[in-house]
């Protein structure tokens, strides 16, 4: 009689990353959704930049995933605090208030990218291009469940609408994290040590 097979785990894994992930991204998109965009703004650039300085120092998959989500989320709420602010003003209004959203999230992306490099080199945690990668997955996610869900509860047309104001704040805030973050990694990286020239065999 053959033994039975030893269960790997894989399907308790997934769990707890689909529940981390998914707790992190209400908790984040909840809170920042909710406020003002000031408060919202520093709220988002904090929950980036705590997530860069953790992420480095948790291994625990629900851990982990709770605070990509967590930083995800905030992103996303934020971007919806910030399309909400364009539709309802004139476009040369609240300029102090869009200067300090940018400047706020290019600050935390290139705390964050100096801290994903120093992680990179020193071998620990997980490598930046796997947290860019979960992180933009999720974030997609995220973004297909509000277009969705704003098309059950209003029509076609309210979440088209969403949908399209939502990816320009997207975009907006994305950039100013991935500029400067990605400036940051380059300039932080150690010079190439060029190889020392071998002694002539022949001499």
């Amino acid at each position: 009689m053959r033994p039975l097979p030893t269960p790997n785990g894989r399907p308790a894994l997934q769990l707890r990353r689909l529940a981390g992930g998914l707790l992190g991204a209400v908790l984040g998109y909840g809170l920042t959704s909710q406020l003002p965009e000031v408060p919202a703004t520093l709220l988002g650039a904090l929950a980036l930049g705590g997530t860069a300085q953790l992420s480095g120092r948790t291994v625990d998959p629900l851990r982990w995933w709770a605070l990509l989500g967590a930083a995800t989320g905030s992103v996303l709420g934020t971007a919806v605090v910030l399309a909400a602010r364009l539709q309802a003003s004139a476009p040369a209004d609240h300029l102090m208030g869009r200067a300090l959203t940018v400047g706020c999230f290019a600050l935390a992306g290139g705390l964050a990218g100096r801290r994903l490099s120093r992680d990179a080199l020193r071998g620990s945690g997980h490598p930046p291009r796997e947290l860019l990668r979960s992180a933009s997955a999720l974030t997609t996610g995220i973004f297909a469940v509000l277009v969705t869900l704003t098309f059950l509860h209003s029509g076609l047309d309210p979440a088209r609408a969403f949908s399209s104001r939502l990816s320009t704040a997207l975009t907006i805030l994305v950039t100013a994290i991935t500029v400067p973050g990605w400036l940051i990694h380059l300039l932080d990286r150690p010079p190439l040590r060029s190889p020392r020239p071998q002694p002539d065999a022949d001499r």
